[in-house]
């Protein structure tokens, strides 16, 4: 295989990756061009420019700005200054899986208040108040679940941080450099202190 071959089939495999992430996204209920993005971004990271966003994905300015929006209120990306650009730049964000399982374990735990602040306002039928238990228990269960899952991903990037230093200090790179396993614990700690607090 020439190099020229190998280029092309790397090239379609990226766009392949693309695209299934693009069908996956919209199964789970976001736009396609929403998991086409993910796609590009988790492939290079970014920065990326919006003008360069919509080049590659052959679409409209407005619908690319629609979806970029949408992946930074889930957490996914975010938007970053260039010095001299004038235009909008976009960034994957550190350890943006986290931050979804967070927004996700929020939303179980508000979900629960609002039903025990209707049950304690207002008398319902016992047929509604065992609708409403039983809502109010899947998403109870659903938010320890994500919790734990939580705590086990942000271990896990905690290891594969703690195995990655010496390789990066016989480099030459500073001791007190920044990496995964701060962020992993600043999210765990994060998610503890809202379900303390819930």
């Amino acid at each position: 295989m020439t190099q020229q071959d190998k280029a092309k089939a790397a090239l379609e495999a990226r766009e392949l990756f693309i695209e299934r992430n693009a069908i996956q996204a919209e199964t789970s209920g976001l736009p396609r061009i929403a998991g086409r993005l993910i796609g590009i971004f988790l492939l290079d990271g970014g920065p990326i420019s919006f003008a360069e966003l919509a080049e590659r994905m052959q679409a409209s300015r407005a619908s690319v700005s629609t979806n970029t929006r949408l992946l930074e209120r889930l957490g996914i990306i975010e938007r970053v200054a260039m010095r001299g650009e004038r235009q909008d730049f976009f960034s994957l964000r550190a350890n943006p899986f986290l931050i979804v399982l967070e927004q996700s374990i929020a939303d179980c735990q508000r979900f629960t208040t609002y039903v025990d602040e209707l049950l304690a306002a207002s008398p319902l039928p016992a047929e509604a108040t065992a609708r409403l238990q039983q809502a109010q228990d899947f998403h109870a269960v659903t938010a320890q679940t994500l919790q734990e899952l939580l705590g086990k991903l942000a271990d896990r990037q905690t290891q594969t941080a703690t195995r990655a230093v010496p390789a990066k200090r016989k480099a030459g790179a500073p001791a007190s450099a920044p990496g995964a396993a701060p962020k992993a614990r600043k999210a765990r700690s994060t998610a503890a202190r809202r379900t303390t607090k819930d």
